[in-house]
């Protein structure tokens, strides 16, 4: 998946800080249901701004972090994103099919950090974001990680507990950290 620009791409310090946390959460939810139809639970902190899309019919559950730095986190219609989610893009984005759910305690972190050479402070080093795809009709499993520059196939079942790391066929069904397939629907 390419980049959503490079590093000049991401919103100045500042505005991503007041998108964040200076926007009242009941503001936030009225927002989010008018522009989009979706239901963002008022103690969920969702980023407002374009970068951020819901189809109609997405919920939102309380204590759900969802936010970018760059890229654009997009979710299709009638999504379930259940509570403790941290979803997370960098200057790549993260894609989300319709009819999507997660369990709660799930972590969709679309960036990662360089870290390879010894003479620089690491948070100095930037970053080499890839994003996650994830299909539509998806059952994503409590306390998962999906890792950048994963690809999930539709129709696919990510096992409580799994870490996922590359690419998940259409309707396979996985577990594991790192997570394999064990089954595959019929």
């Amino acid at each position: 998946m390419a980049a959503a620009g490079g590093p000049d791409a991401r919103l100045p310090a500042w505005r991503r800080t007041a998108a964040r946390y200076m926007v009242p959460r009941i503001f936030a939810s009225v927002w989010w249901y008018m522009r989009h139809g979706a239901l963002v639970s008022r103690s969920s902190r969702v980023q407002l701004g374009g970068d951020i899309t819901f189809g109609k019919g997405a919920v939102v559950k309380p204590y759900t972090i969802i936010q970018t730095s760059g890229g654009k986190v997009m979710f299709g219609h009638n999504c379930r994103i259940s509570s403790f989610n941290h979803i997370a893009a960098g200057n790549a984005d993260v894609i989300v099919g319709n009819d999507v759910r997660t369990g709660s305690h799930v972590a969709i972190i679309g960036t990662t950090r360089e870290y390879g050479q010894r003479d620089r402070l690491i948070h100095k080093q930037g970053y080499k974001d890839k994003g996650i795809t994830i299909g539509s009709d998806v059952l994503i499993g409590a306390h998962s990680v999906l890792v950048d520059g994963c690809v999930i196939g539709k129709g696919a079942v990510i096992g409580v507990g799994s870490v996922v790391t590359g690419k998940v066929e259409p309707y396979a069904i996985i577990f594991g950290a790192p997570a394999k397939q064990i089954f595959a629907r019929r």
